[in-house]
């Protein structure tokens, strides 16, 4: 058993150029023909928003320690102590965090490590791991 277990992913930046290239075609277009101010309206605070999404991009992931599972779901954190914890249920697509009081929590699908790295930490902190 490792002191701590990490796997993160970023949010994908390739993805969101082509919309903030395509909002710039856009604007562009909306300057040539004389647009009305309603369009501008429209198409600066998309951009804005755009950019920010570009300059914040949400984190996927989780991390394991001794004592914890922290799960990072988007700009989400969410910190289970292993006491809690009752066991982890397996299926084809997903991995659920059942606690001992029945809520369940999903991973996060978009961002697991290799399924039997995960299952061997899980299982070294003495959390039961459950397939169906």
């Amino acid at each position: 058993m490792t002191s701590f277990f990490e796997h993160f992913v970023r949010g994908r930046l390739s993805h969101a150029w082509p919309a903030y290239a395509s909002g710039f075609a856009m604007l562009a277009l909306a300057a040539q023909f004389h647009a009305p101010l309603w369009v501008w309206a429209l198409l600066v605070p998309c951009l804005a928003i755009c950019l920010i999404q570009m300059a914040i991009r949400p984190m996927f992931g989780m991390r394991l320690t001794k004592s914890k599972l922290l799960i990072y779901n988007g700009f989400r954190e969410t910190a289970l102590p292993l006491c809690m914890i009752s066991y982890v249920r397996v299926t084809k697509s997903a991995y659920v965090v059942v606690m001992q009081s029945g809520q369940e929590i999903p991973l996060p699908g978009n961002a697991l490590p290799n399924p039997l790295h995960l299952i061997r930490e899980i299982t070294d902190r003495g959390i039961p791991v459950r397939s169906v």
